[in-house]
């Protein structure tokens, strides 16, 4: 694979190239196995979208990142407000724009960018963050008001944005008091709008997605209990295909639940993947995320920039959090959250974003002595 790699002339950690292009050509038979040629073929437009568009960002020097950051924060700002007002509603929620016929979720540019925009502040700030009214404007400020514009149609991808944040703040060495702060407020809001929407109509009216957040815990937990005649449908079946699977799997193809398990090939493609290759083809899916993560762990700690440093870890960190999340939802340790498994689900303009993100560190990786993003 290596060899393979240097030939066609690509840069940067040669690990984390193969584990991207294995964990693509796996996705093709899963994809097949649960949605079908028809599907599939859009799929794999996506996912060569994607690969292009990862070679074509690793290619870039890194320091022009952090000028390209601060410049897409701003767009998906002005894309997450467009949403409330042209915004395509699909299953309820309005998450969408459609351009020239496509469709994307601006909250996939937001939290690529977001991720690099706090880097920047960081790293560029990091002398005037020990005082919590600059931490607020420099790096908090930003985070929230994304997560606000993402929360009212989508509360989990909103989470998923605000915990990335707090692990970029840790990494970035903010004070740890203020994160515990940050934590211990933010739960406390979220214990508010969950009350709110169960207990009072205002909560509804004012995000009328709360309802299904709202349902979504509660099933969770009442299933937690035992009660059989409440548990998540999704979830339910998802059990069953993991059950199906054991130790081995049932073999590529031969899913039983794929036809009744909704989003078969989407949020809960793990439990098609522990069904058809068992427990060890479910444990080797979370093993090749984990190896992405642990190289970017590498990468940060060889590099000098603190730009880079900050950017490999937090955008790897939050491709394989996702991946971590939408496996504990399809073993029924979370409740269902709707993230799909990055590089594997079907494909979307998801697809693309992530291996943009993944992109970004591998262009870091290419050049571990470089500062001149400081001068940026």
């Amino acid at each position: 694979m290596n060899s393979w790699i240097k030939n066609i002339n690509l840069e940067g950690d040669r690990t984390i190239w193969g584990v991207v292009l294995a964990l693509s050509l796996f996705s093709i038979l899963v994809v097949y196995s649960t949605a079908g040629w028809y599907f599939l073929f859009n799929h794999i437009i996506k996912l060569l979208l994607g690969l292009l568009a990862m070679y074509v960002v690793h290619k870039i020097k890194f320091k022009y990142f952090s000028k390209l950051g601060q410049l897409a924060y701003f767009l998906s700002l002005g894309l997450l407000i467009l949403v409330f007002i042209i915004g395509v509603s699909v299953n309820g929620a309005s998450r969408w724009l459609q351009i020239a016929g496509q469709q994307f979720q601006p909250s996939d540019v937001a939290k690529l960018a977001i991720l690099i925009y706090m880097a920047r502040q960081i790293s560029k700030q990091r002398d005037y963050l020990d005082n919590l009214k600059d931490l607020v404007w420099y790096v908090l400020g930003p985070l929230l008001l994304v997560c606000a514009l993402i929360l009212p149609n989508n509360f989990s991808t909103a989470a998923l944005v605000f915990i990335n944040g707090l692990v970029l703040m840790f990494v970035g060495k903010i004070r740890i008091k203020f994160i515990a702060g940050i934590i211990g407020v933010a739960f406390v809001g979220a214990l508010t709008i969950y009350s709110a929407a169960k207990f009072t109509p205002l909560g509804v009216k004012i995000m009328p997605r709360s309802a299904t957040w709202v349902s979504r815990i509660d099933s969770f937990f009442i299933d937690a209990e035992g009660d059989e005649q409440t548990k998540d449908y999704q979830q339910t079946q998802a059990l069953v295909a993991i059950q199906n699977g054991e130790i081995i799997g049932r073999g590529p193809g031969k899913s039983m639940q794929r036809s009744i398990l909704p989003y078969s090939s989407s949020d809960f493609i793990y439990a098609i993947i522990i069904e058809e290759y068992g427990l060890f083809g479910g444990v080797m899916a979370l093993l090749f995320y984990l190896i992405l993560l642990f190289r970017a762990i590498r990468i940060s700690l060889r590099i000098e920039s603190v730009f880079g440093s900050l950017v490999v870890v937090g955008l790897m960190f939050s491709v394989v959090f996702q991946a971590i999340i939408n496996m504990l939802v399809s073993v029924a340790v979370l409740p269902v959250t709707g993230q799909t498994l990055p590089l594997i689900s079907l494909g979307g303009t998801s697809i693309v974003f992530t291996c943009i993100a993944i992109g970004i560190v591998l262009s870091i990786s290419r050049d571990s002595t470089d500062r001149s993003y400081e001068k940026a």
